[in-house]
């Protein structure tokens, strides 16, 4: 069993590695974007972000960190994400809008690690190691998946209704089934990214925490 999902994820993978290249490098750009812009902030705007950042370190130090609310807040997030992706997979016109919501995923992660890096030095590399890394570790990798099967779910679905027009003929029980698949594709995927917030709730602040103190 373990062999026939190995040669699946395989055969997944290769048959789709441009679709794995393109939506890759989607998230490699809003990374460097959003790293970027960290030196195009002005100082009202640097100051702001260190005034949070110090605000933050104080309460983790001063206080006990809420894991549950966290953990609420990373579900909300990421139910909202993966239904924009799911809603722009099942519209042939949404495939830009995967792309763009990937490319704001990595802008974030970029801008985040760029900001502690360029005011904590080597400090804000451990910082990035120890509170970002550990859940991007599960998230990245799903959000890559969710965008690549969404994109072939949409291009399949643009393939059918053009088969569609042109015979006449498309079997509504091979599109529901599709769609079902797919569906289902995404929930368990969702459950893995769930994964990631609870590592982001109740692992990633003990290791902040150590580090801030």
């Amino acid at each position: 069993m373990i062999k026939s999902m190995n040669d699946f994820i395989k055969e997944h993978f290769l048959q789709n590695i441009v679709l794995y290249i393109i939506v890759t490098l989607s998230f490699t750009i809003g990374v460097s974007t959003g790293a970027l812009t960290v030196n195009a902030l002005n100082g009202t705007q640097n100051e702001e972000l260190m005034n949070y950042l110090n605000d933050f370190f104080r309460m983790v130090s001063e206080q006990n960190i809420n894991n549950l609310e966290i953990l609420k807040i990373s579900v909300s997030n990421n139910i909202k994400q993966v239904i924009f992706l799911w809603i722009f997979s099942i519209t042939v016109i949404g495939i830009p809008f995967i792309l763009i919501l990937i490319g704001i995923k990595g802008f974030v992660t970029g801008f985040t690690v760029g900001f502690l890096i360029k005011y904590f030095n080597a400090k804000g590399i451990l910082f990035s190691i120890v509170g970002i890394f550990p859940q991007s570790l599960i998230m990245v990798p799903c959000y890559v998946l969710l965008g690549v099967m969404g994109i072939n779910y949409s291009v399949s679905t643009l393939k059918n209704n053009k088969k569609s027009n042109r015979t006449g003929r498309l079997r509504k029980e091979d599109v529901k089934a599709k769609f079902l698949l797919y569906s289902t594709m995404v929930i368990i995927i969702f459950c893995i990214l769930t994964l990631g917030s609870i590592v982001e709730a109740y692992i990633s602040p003990v290791f902040i925490k150590k580090f801030i103190n």
